[in-house]
């Protein structure tokens, strides 16, 4: 389907489509759509219009945009094929269509990937990364075996009215990339052990003569190892590593005798599969953890190295250049209404002493919720991150640098309820803190904030009706001065028309405030109507208005917003 085709055309489109499953009238119950004997479908659609005008600032959505998606599933006698699919007019000159198609048939232990697909063999190998391609995975008895084949990325060439626009971010050119992976193990969901081999590369002629000089193709191969053993009750020990080569020009000479390279060991075991070049590179990145499991007591010990620069093209972000260990405990006491969490360790960067200096991070949180009763309980959060950043010798100076961000979070609820009314207070008190107690290499101003927030429901469980009201404070120290809000806001929710229409609605306004004064005002309306028609239709419309305005356009400038959405919806 072409992105331009008009909403016109896709109404028609989806209501042919729905009439070729002889659907029932809409105020019937359908629990399957039944095509032939033995063949049903299941599953939802649905369909999204929605308009966006803004004033006074740039658009940050398209004036106008549609979106269709939907996940039906086809069930021939008893095989289950799922598909998903989303269609839509967000695609740009520049980035890659928001069109998709996928299909996922399964039967037994026999699964199939067709079309727009994400799929996961490892943290550090195939993990996640969207493809356009097939793939089958298969798990016969404790095989546990899997493929795809695929596009990993489409290829992108400057369209020429960037170059009119002089406010237009151009960014560089991309070729086409492929991949393919390939997965076998052994062993069930509690004790399995899987070796996961990826490959991917760039499609030189997928762009232009004239644009490949500006970029260099790629190439990536990665082997994986993904374990988790339970050696005896109720110990876990699970075990991710990836080794990967990352070639940064595949044209390059291959001529490398002679050179020594880091990571050497990972060249020699990574040889059979590599064919190594000048701009190739070898990378380690691993996560191993130990826990102990009891019903009152959890307990793990976690360690993770990421070598600096490791990637692989199987996923899409990496934090590099990391080493960490930590320690999580968790505890269920006073017959589960008493829950403790806490979790410490230690983070450092420049694990190959790249870097003039090194930054140690200390990591640690707890959490405690008390719930004694259905009527009241607290939760309490707790971070301290610490960061220290050692120069090494070789830097001029012994200049240290330290940060700490400390955070506190109490949250009480208090909850009513008979046959006939639904009560429930919730209040969140929080601060915030950035702060720098020792500096000599640039002074950051330290940042703190904070806010409070009471919000109450009252539910009429018979009528259906509820009503919210919401008070909130924000107060924020930042390089730009004291920045605030202070304000509350109300809305409600009612059924008309025999409970066949829901109406809901909500307003706000806070007062913003800059160095104690007046900043001007931020109001907020929304308005919806829903309607279901039958138990497999449902029809929303959605009004959404924001006003700011600001007497200080440091921090924030006037502006409105307007937009209004229209949602349908078929469950079948």
């Amino acid at each position: 389907m072409k992105p331009g085709i008009s909403v016109c055309r896709l109404t028609v489109l989806l209501v042919t489509v729905l009439s070729c499953f002889n659907v029932p009238a809409w105020g019937q119950d359908i629990e399957n759509i039944k095509l032939k004997n033995g063949i049903k479908l299941h599953g939802n659609l649905n369909l999204q219009l929605q308009y966006y005008k803004a004033d006074h600032i740039d658009p940050r959505q398209k004036e106008f945009s549609w979106l269709i998606n939907g996940n039906p599933t086809l069930d021939i006698a008893g095989i289950q094929i799922p598909f998903s699919f989303i269609v839509s007019n967000f695609e740009n000159k520049f980035y890659q269509p928001f069109n998709q198609f996928g299909i996922s048939p399964y039967y037994k232990w026999v699964k199939l990937h067709l079309g727009y697909r994400n799929i996961t063999y490892s943290p550090f190998t195939l993990a996640g990364h969207q493809m356009l391609g097939a793939g089958f995975d298969l798990t016969p008895k404790k095989f546990r075996l899997g493929f795809m084949y695929g596009r990993l990325r489409k290829s992108t060439s400057i369209d020429s009215s960037m170059n009119a626009n002089p406010l237009f971010i151009r960014p560089e050119p991309t070729f086409q990339r492929m991949g393919f992976a390939a997965k076998a193990g052994y062993g069930t969901q509690n004790n399995y052990i899987d070796l996961i081999y990826f490959k991917g590369w760039d499609k030189e002629k997928s762009l232009s003569s004239k644009l490949q000089d500006s970029i260099q193709p790629a190439e990536n191969k990665t082997i994986g190892l993904s374990s988790k053993i339970t050696p005896v009750k109720n110990l876990t020990w699970k075990v991710d590593l990836g080794f990967s080569s990352y070639t940064i020009n595949k044209n390059d000479g291959r001529d490398t005798s002679g050179i020594t390279k880091k990571n050497e060991w990972i060249q020699k075991l990574m040889s059979p599969f590599v064919t190594d070049k000048l701009s190739t590179r070898y990378y380690l990145a691993g996560e191993t953890s130990i826990g102990y499991q009891l019903p009152k007591w959890n307990t793990a010990l976690i360690y993770k190295r990421i070598d600096p620069g490791y990637q692989s093209m199987g996923a899409y972000f990496f934090q590099s250049d990391l080493q960490e260990i930590s320690f999580a405990n968790q505890f269920r006491l006073d017959s589960g209404r008493l829950n403790i969490s806490a979790n410490i360790g230690f983070q450092q960067d420049n694990l190959e002493k790249q870097k003039t200096s090194t930054s140690k991070r200390f990591i640690g949180s707890a959490n405690i919720s008390y719930v004694p009763s259905m009527h009241y309980g607290v939760n309490f959060n707790y971070s301290n991150y610490g960061i220290t950043n050692n120069p090494l010798a070789t830097s001029p100076g012994n200049e240290l640098f330290k940060q700490v961000n400390n955070s506190i979070m109490l949250m009480p609820f208090f909850n009513w309820m008979n046959e006939q009314t639904a009560q429930n207070l919730n209040i969140v008190l929080m601060f915030q803190s950035l702060s720098t107690p020792q500096s000599n290499i640039g002074t950051i101003p330290n940042l703190n904030t904070y806010s409070a927030t009471a919000n109450y429901n009252h539910t009429w469980i018979r009528q259906g009706i509820n009503a919210n009201g919401l008070l909130n404070y924000m107060q924020s120290k930042t390089p730009q001065g004291r920045v605030g809000s202070f304000g509350g806001g109300f809305g409600g929710m009612a059924p008309l028309l025999d409970h066949k229409l829901t109406v809901n609605t909500s307003i706000s306004y806070l007062n913003n405030t800059l160095d104690t004064k007046s900043n001007g005002y931020t109001l907020r309306g929304t308005l919806g109507l829903t309607l279901p028609a039958g138990q497999h239709h449902n029809f929303q419309l959605l009004a959404n208005y924001l006003n700011n305005k600001s007497n200080n356009s440091i921090i924030i400038q006037s502006f409105n917003e307007v937009s209004v959405q229209f949602n349908y919806g078929l469950s079948f």
